[in-house]
């Protein structure tokens, strides 16, 4: 089973950054216009994800020449990112990671974490001040995390069943409603687990 990054497409930067997580990738894949930032950052991409509007000629033959796979989908019920995911979910992976989505308008990167939930394998969204985890029946929390490390959990409509260890403050099967009650909690044991029975959660490890 294959390991996947996700390259978004929210703004220029330097991919370098995350040369750990890119190193460690089977395969790459770019989200539309990432293509130039990986261009400039010098990262091979395997696959190019998209409806094409955000890219220009030039990147696009610079990637045909890369032979670098490219999908043009046109469906525009579902941002790039739901594409990417849809597209590695079926490359039977073992876990997916997330760059490239820090930053852009506040409406998209708040369908970012929706498309989280799309994920039916361990997902992280990482972003420049904390990494974002998807939570949900099917795919509980068991995390190695540093003593004293703050972390948030948040519940995405009504949750029931969740339980949290490794907190100072803990939750067992509970129900959970979208509120902000979940806000800064700090880790006491050197392993975060979180588990709903129902529903989706949304946990933020501070960097």
């Amino acid at each position: 089973m294959s390991k996947i990054l996700i390259i978004g497409n929210a703004r220029l930067e330097d991919l370098t950054k995350w040369s750990e997580l890119i190193g460690k990738s089977d395969f790459i894949i770019a989200c539309d216009g990432a293509m130039k930032n990986c261009v400039e950052s010098n990262i091979a991409v395997d696959f190019l994800i998209g409806d094409m509007d955000s890219i220009g000629e030039e990147t696009l033959q610079y990637a045909k020449s890369k032979n670098t796979e490219i999908f043009k989908i046109l469906d525009q019920q579902n941002n790039d990112l739901s594409k990417a995911i849809s597209f590695a979910q079926s490359l039977s992976p073992q876990s997916i990671e997330i760059i490239g989505v820090d930053g852009g308008r506040s409406d998209h990167q708040f369908a970012n974490y929706f498309s989280l939930f799309e994920c039916q394998v361990n997902t992280t969204l990482h972003l420049d001040d904390c990494i974002v985890i998807p939570v949900n029946k099917s795919n509980p929390m068991a995390r190695s995390i540093e003593l004293e490390k703050e972390f948030s959990v948040f519940s995405i409509g009504q949750s029931f069943g969740v339980n949290l260890s490794g907190g100072k403050w803990e939750i067992n099967d509970a129900e959970l409603s979208p509120s902000s009650i979940g806000l800064h909690n700090v880790a006491v044991a050197e392993k975060l687990m979180i588990s709903c029975s129902d529903g989706n959660l949304l946990v933020f490890v501070n960097r």
